[in-house]
Parts: structure tokens; sequence; C-alpha cells
């Protein structure tokens, strides 16, 4: 496998640190995107501080002359953790707050422009035995969109129902510090993974009407568990990464040890597959380093294939383009966020 160029195309003040990127990934808005940012604001009186942030909605236009990055709409609001699409219903975002909620989005263009509207909030359960601020970190949609699960600051997972509104349905206190990542797996329905603080990746069975069953804990990890993708292009494959700065491959069936890995520097915060042209790429959110492209090769080893050394602070968010005109004419799009130094990028990847 050849190395990867990727290079950028156009970049974007946030104004706002920036910490997530997700590109819409149905037909007909396979152009927009958005951007998440969090801002920490103290108050000199009362020395107390305020976690604000913003969604940002942006269309990435390209021709055969130019690309364009437009803003289309910011939405002011609570500190933005984590945002992903719903993977079943065309025009749904769900968001997870600083200020320990989740909340439903919905995209229209009633005014002939795309614009989101808020539809619904709904806040975590959290542990009332902890006096600290409860944060929603991460959530992720069940592959229907008829469920999501969510992970806190108080290290709770939480299940909802979409069906109806947010519904919640079980929430459970999993680890010791903060549960920063959580996933649904694409190889079976019932089954949620939780990565912490705490060093633990966690494989929970859902079925149980009083309570979902810890079926699975591994601790190979020696730093907190910080990203999970279940890998639905191979049977059976978990990826996870980890402040340890290693990527990592596991059987989900048995999570004793893992089948393979790869250091990468800097901590892997985000792991993104190509799911539409090269499902084995995986675009890495290196925090401290840069933006990684990983090959999953046929035995289940990584490839280091590409690295993305435009950003200058954290690198956080990251996504792949992924459906519409520039999949079918071949280019392979990305768009990438960093924190301290608020900035966005759309960039072209090549052979």
């Amino acid at each position: 496998m050849s190395k990867l160029n990727i290079h950028t195309l156009v970049s974007y003040d946030t104004e706002q640190p920036a910490d997530s990127v997700e590109w819409c990934p149905q037909e007909g808005w396979e152009n927009l995107f958005v951007c998440g940012t969090y801002q920490l604001e103290h108050d000199q009186q009362s020395s107390l501080a305020s976690r604000k942030g913003r969604i940002l909605l942006y269309r990435f236009d390209v021709d055969s002359t130019n690309e364009s990055l437009k803003l289309l709409q910011t939405i002011d609001r609570s500190a933005v953790l984590d945002q992903k699409w719903n993977p079943a219903q065309r025009n749904q975002l769900a968001v997870a707050g600083a200020d320990g909620m989740l909340a439903l989005f919905a995209m229209t263009d009633k005014t002939g422009q795309p614009l989101l509207e808020h539809q619904t909030s709904v806040a975590l359960c959290g542990d009332a035995t902890i006096d600290r601020n409860l944060l929603t970190l991460a959530l992720d949609w069940r592959h229907d969109g008829k469920r999501i699960i969510a992970s806190d600051s108080h290290g709770c997972v939480e299940l909802f129902s979409t069906e109806n509104g947010l519904q919640s349905i079980h929430s459970w206190n999993v680890h010791g510090f903060e549960a920063w990542t959580c996933a649904f797996s694409r190889h079976n329905e019932n089954v949620v993974f939780s990565g912490g603080d705490d060093c633990f990746l966690c494989l929970h069975d859902i079925r149980c009407s009083a309570e979902p069953i810890m079926k699975g804990k591994n601790k190979t990890h020696s730093a907190g568990v910080t990203s999970l993708l279940s890998f639905a292009g191979r049977d059976h494959a978990l990826l996870t990464g980890s402040y340890d700065e290693n990527v990592r491959l596991f059987d989900e069936r048995q999570l004793k040890s893992n089948v393979s890995e790869l250091a990468l520097e800097g901590g892997v915060w985000r792991l993104r597959s190509n799911p539409h042209r090269e499902p084995n790429q995986i675009l890495c959110g290196c925090m401290y380093h840069n933006f990684s492209v990983v090959q999953l090769q046929s035995d289940d080893s990584f490839k280091l294939i590409g690295q993305y050394e435009e950003h200058e602070s954290i690198c956080y968010g990251c996504d792949w383009q992924q459906v519409g005109t520039n999949y079918r004419t071949g280019r392979r799009i990305i768009a990438t966020c960093s924190f301290y130094d608020h900035k966005l990028c759309v960039s072209e990847i090549n052979e």
C-alpha cells in the first residue's frame, strides 16, 4: 500500500476551540457537516467556570475550478462534546453537551437553505452521589436509529429510546472515572461497549429488562480508553483508541486480549472508518500529534499510511465525507478540527 498524500482544500477559523466534526451521511445533503466547539469561560468574581459552545453547520461545495466552505448556521448552546447523525433517519442529529444533556436536532430546508431546529433534550441521570458537574461525553446510535447510548463524566452509561422523543431506558454506573466513549456493536444490536478513564473497556448485554449485564471487561490499555469503533467491514471487529497512544483491534466475542495494536503518537481521541470506498482505512485524531490514516490489513495488523500535519493544537474531531458526488468521482474528502487554534480544515486524500 502506497503512502497517502493529504492536502488542504480550504480552512476556516471557528473562533471557539473546535472538538468534533460529523459529515451528514445522507444523499442530497452529502456536502453538509457540523462542527462542535467548547469554550471554557471563567467568571472573575465568583471563580466559577462555564462551558459554552456552538454547533456550526457548514456546506462544502466543489466544482471543476474551486472549492468553497460556507457557514450556514451557528447555534449557541452549552459546549459540544460529541455529535452523531441518525444513520436511518435522514434529518436527525444527536448532540452531547457539557450541561449533562442529550439533545436532538432536525435539519429542514423550509427556507430553501438547510437549517437545524431543536427537537427535544433530556438530562442524563448520572451518579447522584457525585457532586461534580455532569457532562455528556459521547454518544452513539444503533444502526436502525431507534436507540442511543450515551456516556458521562460520572462514569455512567445510559440507554435511550428515540421512538417517541427521547426516553431513558436504563442508566448504570460502569467506570470509576469519566466514561469517555461508548458504542453499539455493529455485529450484535444487543451489545454496547464503553471505555473510561479507569483504563477499562467494557461489554454490556442490554437485553435484560432489569439492568444491562456486563459480559466482558478488559484492562489492556495503560491509560484511558477514549474512542471506540465497532468495525462493520470485518466480522466481530472492534477498534479502540486510548490516551496510551495506541490503536488496537479486538474480537468482540472475547475481550481477554487484543488481536493487534499500533503505536501512534499523541493519544488517539477519534477513530473514523472510510465507509464507502476503503473501509479498512481508519482516520485517527491523534490529540497531541496530528491526524493519521492507518490501514487495517488482511492479516489483522495495522499500518500507518498517511499523516496530516496542518493543525497546530489538540487534534480532536475528524470524519470522512460519506456519500455523494465526490465519492462517485473517486475523490476522498475529510474534515478535521483542532482545539486552541480553533481551526477547521477540509482536505483531499490521494495516493
